[in-house]
């Protein structure tokens, strides 16, 4: 949410800096230790960082560019890894659906698409409490630790023999998946200017369709094992992409930096650079207070809505996926051929 700048501590840049709640700072509070603690924790995390630079000259262009390209080669792989597992992850009911799950759990026509369901009860009921959470806590630790919470709820299905516990751990898989887009699209913009982070999460986007191929060649290598041996073809892929959500899972813990002032491959003046180069945002880069005017601001913004309106309209065609292998396979295929007829699909996306 944007804000007009506002000035911040002494020798930070204002451009870089979030609005304070008009609400602090007044009269009546100035002296009460409670009020300068909520504002204190109202300023800009990066503050100190630029503290004494706010009167340096902007930025050489070479240098941007090149800082730029650090970022990107840092930053972009991690991005690209974990939207193209999330996809999978979402996915893989409609994966399991030609590898065995539907009989094995004994599923009706009804509940095999409620399950499909089930994902976005979770997703829509946690978008609130991972956005209120993720102001509090380090976002790219959070978003790492639900990672790898939905790596357990996606292994967990692998034990489930009914609708009742395949129900409940696509909930949870939603619920633990909510925070990746805002979580990944806010991390962006401490780093990158408006435009380029933009191009970034259109990038990211692309990785569905290497999802969809990677998603094909598991099911096709799972298909060859013996389909009445335990664990269950579908059992080992919901496995396999359980324990690589795992590894991706400590890769973000230990790779994808909160935020400017805490990313390791960044040295100090680079660190400074990247604040300085982001003042076209005209917003501020992490600030752990919630602001209700700007909460408000959000809500009577047409374009929020337009948003929401055209999120709705795209994941339309969600349920597709989780039958798509179905649809493909009752056209005579076997279940081997039904697992490479669906890498055409992510080729042409």
């Amino acid at each position: 949410m944007s804000s007009e700048p506002s000035e911040g501590p002494k020798g930070a840049d204002a451009a870089s800096l979030p609005e304070k709640d008009p609400h602090y700072g007044s009269e009546t509070h100035k002296d009460s230790d409670t009020d300068v603690a909520k504002e204190e924790r109202g300023v800009d995390v990066v503050a100190g960082l630029i503290a004494g630079h706010g009167e340096d000259s902007e930025i050489d262009l070479q240098e941007a560019l090149k800082l730029r390209r650090k970022l990107d080669r840092h930053m972009l792989p991690l991005l690209f890894i974990l939207y193209t597992l999330q996809f999978i992850d979402k996915n893989s009911l409609g994966s399991s659906a030609i590898l065995g799950i539907i009989p094995d759990n004994k599923l009706t026509n009804n509940q095999f698409n409620n399950l499909g369901t089930a994902f976005y009860i979770g997703y829509i009921i946690f978008v609130g409490p991972h956005a209120w959470l993720m102001q509090r806590f380090p976002i790219a630790k959070y978003i790492a630790v639900n990672i790898g919470l939905w790596s357990i709820f996606l292994g967990l299905q692998a034990a489930c023999h009914n609708y009742g516990g395949l129900f409940a751990l696509r909930v949870l898989l939603g619920a633990s998946e909510g925070c990746i887009t805002s979580g990944i699209m806010t991390i962006l913009t401490m780093f990158y200017t408006r435009v380029e982070s933009t191009q970034r999460i259109s990038w990211t986007f692309m990785c569905n369709g290497i999802a969809s191929i990677l998603a094909g060649f598991i099911s096709f290598g799972v298909a060859h094992t013996n389909a009445k041996a335990h664990p269950r073809q579908w059992q080992w892929y919901m496995m396999i992409i359980s324990i690589l959500s795992v590894i991706v899972s400590v890769l973000y813990f230990w790779k994808m930096p909160d935020n400017p002032a805490t990313a390791r491959f960044l040295s100090e003046q680079e660190k400074i650079d990247v604040v300085k180069r982001i003042r076209v945002n005209q917003n501020g880069i992490e600030a752990k207070v919630w602001k209700r005017y700007q909460f408000i601001e959000a809500l009577t913004d047409p374009k929020t809505w337009l948003f929401a309106l055209f999120a709705a309209i795209a994941n339309l065609q969600g349920g597709l996926g989780i039958v798509f292998g179905l649809i493909i396979k009752d056209f005579g295929f076997n279940t081997l051929e039904t697992t490479l007829l669906g890498m055409p699909v992510g080729a042409a996306m």
